[in-house]
């Protein structure tokens, strides 16, 4: 569902663009949309394959080890899919601009897309592989996960945001003034546009080839020693032992063990991709098309910023930020600390509190750089930051209670705490909701401000009644959730 959703956004703004006379444009999306689908391949794959931890559990039972890898290979698979469908979208529209019947172009467009995805995957796999049988790598593991990891959130977000200002430049001065094409990408335009001719056939055949080798590489190389690379990794994970620190108090001591939770490369990157990525890029792409600046934005919409800032908290926390999972990152110890005379209340609130002041760190950045970025006035940059935090902890109690409602103490992938309840589905929605709504109430908000009323009074009015729906939230928060524990 969140693949469909995510052709139908992307869909609409392709349908606009004739792709058969526009290879710069082609690219444009094609990149795009690899860089996205690079980011999730590299996380995806070291957390199915290095952090679930699991396979001590799989492969002693009567099962082909080949199945095993099979159905972690295909769970990766299915991770990546929903970010690279748009790119179907893309290669049939440029098939049928340029000509080709729609039954052949729709053939044409699957089978481009099977191998780009085949192509990405194994090259994904190989650079993931083989960082991690190199001895660097066993030596300085959590540094060289950050690094990758980090490096590659890097390229994505990095290389969206170099697209998407390079891109704007031409895109408004006319649909039909095409930009620089993005050479690596231009075989892919070449088979879709012109296939019947010998380039477009040769082309085709390179692709398919290079795809073959790596996949033969992935096969051969690879594969037959994730065994004996994994049974290496589990026994150097036994060995591991942990310095005992004397001396500390009972607060300070939870403090490091939370710290220690979120401490995870692999953990802290998916979180900051699924939290940051699509934040930054749509404010990226608004900022891009137009250049904004509210210097001379009157003092009178410091309420009109202040929920903006609520909104764009809103956007920025979701079902994958840390304080949505904190609980059940305890895994088995939060049974263990159930059954210690140890007050949950005075646990439970030290945990969410690292988890809500993390958040407002992250949103308050983000959110005081675009502030600065689109120059508001220190008046409203005041107002708006106020807003990201106080929305960021009343979005807190609530995701925070969420992971206490579909608590998962057993889980072996990351990602199956971040699909709990709607899923990735619930997550687009969300965000989707999220942006409707909130442009509409600040949209509205602002045209009362401009109109001739008495700003004191209307900014005055609004923030009661956010101030007496924020206040009804946290009772509500407070007897069904923290009202359960002990003192």
């Amino acid at each position: 569902m969140s693949g469909i959703i995510f052709v139908i956004v992307y869909g609409l703004t392709m349908l606009m663009i004739d792709f058969g006379k526009l290879p710069g444009y082609f690219t444009y999306y094609m990149a795009l949309f690899s860089l996205i689908g690079f980011s999730q391949s590299l996380s995806a794959i070291f957390n199915v394959f290095f952090e679930s931890k699991d396979l001590v559990d799989y492969l002693p039972l009567p099962i082909k080890q080949s199945y095993v890898f099979m159905a972690k290979f295909l769970a990766v698979g299915l991770t990546i899919v929903p970010f690279l469908l748009p790119l179907l979208v893309l290669f049939f529209l440029t098939a049928f601009k340029s000509g080709v019947p729609i039954p052949l172009a729709l053939f044409l467009a699957i089978v481009l897309f099977l191998i780009f995805f085949f192509l990405l995957f194994s090259l994904c796999s190989l650079i993931v592989f083989g960082l991690t049988r190199t001895k660097s790598f066993r030596r300085h593991k959590k540094l060289f996960t950050s690094l990758m990891l980090g490096f590659s959130m890097l390229i994505s977000v990095g290389g969206i945001l170099a697209i998407n200002f390079t891109q704007n430049s031409s895109t408004y001065e006319s649909v039909q003034q095409d930009r620089h094409p993005i050479s690596l990408f231009l075989p892919f335009y070449q088979v879709m546009h012109q296939l019947v001719s010998v380039e477009g056939l040769l082309m085709l055949l390179g692709i398919f080839l290079v795809t073959v080798i790596l996949l033969v590489l992935l096969k051969g190389f690879v594969i037959p020693s994730l065994y004996e690379q994994f049974s290496d990794e589990g026994a150097r994970d036994f060995a591991i032992t942990r310095k005992y620190k004397s001396n500390q108090s009972l607060t300070k001591q939870l403090t490091n063990y939370n710290f220690q939770l979120i401490k995870n490369p692999s953990l802290i990157m998916q979180v900051l991709t699924s939290s940051l990525i699509m934040p930054i890029v749509m404010v990226a792409t608004i900022m891009s098309t137009k250049v904004i600046d509210l210097q001379a934005l009157s003092n009178r919409y410091f309420g009109v910023l202040f929920l903006t800032g609520i909104v764009f908290a809103s956007v920025m926390m979701n079902q994958t930020s840390f304080v949505s999972n904190l609980i059940s990152l305890d895994r088995e110890n939060f049974s263990f600390i159930q059954s210690l005379p140890l007050s949950m209340h005075r646990y439970l609130k030290q945990k969410f509190w690292i988890g809500c002041m993390l958040q407002m760190g992250i949103s308050g950045i983000i959110g005081l750089a675009i502030a600065v970025i689109i120059h508001l006035p220190i008046i409203l940059i005041m107002s708006f930051s106020i807003g990201v935090l106080f929305g960021t902890y009343l979005l807190a109690l609530y995701f925070f209670a969420r992971d206490y409602r579909l608590l998962n103490v057993t889980w072996t992938n990351v990602n199956q705490l971040f699909t709990r309840g709607g899923g990735n589905f619930g997550l687009v929605v969300w965000l989707m909701a999220v942006i409707f709504v909130g442009v509409i109430l600040i949209s509205l908000y602002a045209f009362a401000i401009s109109l001739d009323l008495n700003a004191f009074i209307l900014n005055g009015s609004v923030l009661l009644w956010l101030l007496i729906m924020s206040g009804a939230w946290v009772w509500i928060n407070h007897n069904n959730f923290w009202k359960r524990f002990n003192y």
